[in-house]
């Protein structure tokens, strides 16, 4: 009798803390939209952080206006903030389009000379901002309409938010 009871503790202890634990889950990518709007990421001063800064634009309406107006406003940033654009002043995007749930963004030739942090936060950035949009579910980035080749020599493709799986983006 003794150890039944004991038993039955033990079990309840661990059903308690198995339903503790699913409370605890990790936060998922349902945050693409949030109570305060769409996302809008940029990053600090030194590229080493994304910052998500919420704005009132509705990522439903058609992906390519969406993604003209998400880029458009990721290059807008005020003069005393304490954030800037994850898109480096050499580069300037020539084109976007949208088709088949991927958002093809071609960078002009000045993409070459960024710093590989700026990069990986500027893909980043852009990423984690137009998947937001209804219809986006990757980025795909050229240079010049050349496809952006990695230092291996493959291929970058299209990216998701899960492409980034160096660990945790960093963000504030």
């Amino acid at each position: 009798m003794r150890k039944r009871t004991i038993l039955l503790c033990i079990l309840l202890t661990l059903f308690s803390v198995l339903i503790f634990c699913a409370g605890c889950s990790k936060k998922n990518d349902e945050d693409t939209q949030s109570k305060d709007g769409t996302g809008i990421y940029y990053t600090n001063k030194t590229y080493t952080k994304l910052i998500r800064k919420d704005k009132d634009i509705d990522v439903q309406m058609n992906s390519q206006l969406g993604a003209e107006e998400l880029l458009d406003e990721m290059s807008r940033v005020g003069r005393n903030s304490k954030y800037k654009t994850a898109i480096p002043e050499d580069i300037n995007i020539s084109n976007v389009t949208v088709s088949n749930n991927i958002a093809y963004v071609d960078f002009s030739v000045g993409y070459k000379k960024i710093e590989p942090n700026e990069d990986v936060i500027c893909k980043a950035a852009i990423v984690y901002t137009l998947t937001q949009l209804k219809g986006v579910g990757y980025v795909e980035f050229t240079v010049s309409g050349r496809p952006i080749i990695d230092t291996d020599g493959k291929l970058i493709g299209a990216l998701n938010r899960d492409s980034f799986i160096f660990g945790e983006l960093p963000m504030e």
